[in-house]
């Protein structure tokens, strides 16, 4: 599909799709805030970028953190019942056998 091909954009997002795009605003935000401080530091360097961006990364660290701590604290607890593969293990020897 090329850019000029709307035939493949036909679907419209569903409301699901629209508050998973807004739950990741926040995420968003931060790394434009850093790509923004790294444009000033190659623009105009000096300590003044250089602190703009060491604020926008923690800021983006921060906002990362938290959405882990929050994914994994409301996030249901499984244990696994089954190996997750069933498959069974393969031994690869060489071609060349010895004479006994």
């Amino acid at each position: 599909m090329t850019y000029t091909d709307y035939d493949g954009f036909v679907v419209e997002p569903t409301f699901t799709d629209l508050a998973a795009i807004a739950a990741e605003e926040p995420v968003i935000s931060a790394e434009v805030a850093v790509v923004d401080a790294e444009c000033q530091m190659v623009i105009t360097p000096g300590p003044a970028a250089t602190e703009a961006h060491r604020r926008a990364v923690t800021a983006l660290n921060t906002v990362i953190r938290t959405r882990a701590v929050r994914a994994t604290s409301t996030a249901p607890v499984f244990g696994l019942v089954q190996p997750l593969s069933t498959a069974r293990r393969v031994v690869i020897r060489s071609a060349h056998r010895t004479a006994a």
